[in-house]
């Protein structure tokens, strides 16, 4: 079977693309993903196809995320990275992991909140280890249940991962 890859901004995305999407995720996190697609917005996506059809997904939305005494960053923030059931174990998820960081190099980091850990570290993402909060209106809200890991991009500047760290306030999983 062939693999190829292929970036579809979310807003251009043609219907029976996400339908096939949708189904991929669905499957692959064994719950409806719909809701949560819309609450986090349209993003960009990659897409793992085998012959053509969506195996394997990742999908990158921008957020802020802010180190303590530092500007907030521009932040790819990955989303849904999901291989279909019968696909897992070919290192799909790799491959598009892989190409993530030139097609999210204008950003000054890349983040996510992982399911499983294995696959990230062997591809060089590290655990933020400093406190993590989210941003509101009334100020900052403690989210010490929460973990995320971070990449440093070629625009990232200077961290240091133990300071504390927060992002804007989103609808549903705040991180």
């Amino acid at each position: 079977m062939a693999f190829t890859l292929e970036h579809v901004s979310g807003p251009a995305m043609r219907t029976e693309t996400r339908a096939a999407l949708l189904a991929l995720c669905d499957a692959a996190y064994r719950e409806p993903t719909r809701s949560y697609l819309e609450a986090i917005g349209p993003g960009e996506h990659l897409l793992g196809l085998e012959d053509g059809v969506p195996v394997s997904h990742v999908m990158w939305v921008t957020r802020r995320l802010q180190p303590a005494g530092m500007r907030p960053l521009r932040t790819a923030y990955l989303e849904l990275v999901a291989t279909a059931p019968g696909a897992q174990g070919r290192g799909h998820a790799t491959r598009l992991l892989e190409e993530v960081p030139r097609l999210v190099a204008e950003y000054e980091l890349a983040a996510l909140s992982p399911a499983t850990e294995e696959l990230y570290v062997r591809l060089g993402w590290r655990y933020w280890r400093g406190p993590l909060s989210i941003r509101t209106d009334a100020g900052l809200i403690p989210t010490p249940d929460e973990q995320i890991m971070f990449l440093r991009l070629p625009n990232t500047p200077p961290l240091d991962d133990t300071l504390p760290l927060s992002a804007e306030w989103r609808p549903g999983e705040v991180w």
